[in-house]
């Protein structure tokens, strides 16, 4: 395979992942199928770094939303439980439900911020025929 049609296939895959905050993840479903199935082609390429780069970024993503939605989950039966139970002061919560909505924003925030600036980076690299 040619390194125009590689580098053409990490452009895609990138331009995949950049999608999927508006197609509801579903191109990045896309995009960590391209990268797996074009990494074997890759190998001891530039291309290489750029698959491992979008296969990294979407394994830590996907790790954070279950994370998160564990702790929402775990935040709605604690309050669940409160409501039911005659506990003193806000009941089985140990912070305030306030307080962890917040810190879990944050954390999905923060992982955003990280989420893009790997794959914008990675892309103007890739732009630049350089490894990530």
């Amino acid at each position: 395979m040619n390194e125009m049609s590689e580098r053409n296939s990490v452009l895609v895959a990138y331009g995949l992942y950049l999608l999927g905050a508006v197609t509801g993840g579903l191109t990045t479903l896309a995009g960590i199928i391209l990268a797996y199935v074009k990494l074997d082609r890759a190998r001891a390429t530039l291309y290489e770094s750029h698959y491992r780069n979008m296969i990294l970024v979407f394994w830590v993503w996907l790790a954070v939303i279950v994370a998160a939605g564990a702790m929402v989950l775990a935040g709605i039966a604690g309050v669940a439980f409160s409501l039911l139970a005659a506990w003193p002061m806000g009941g089985l919560a140990l912070i305030p439900t306030g307080l962890a909505i917040w810190l879990i924003g944050l954390g999905v925030l923060a992982t955003c911020v990280w989420y893009y600036w790997r794959l914008v980076r990675g892309l103007v690299q890739a732009l630049d025929d350089k490894p990530y």
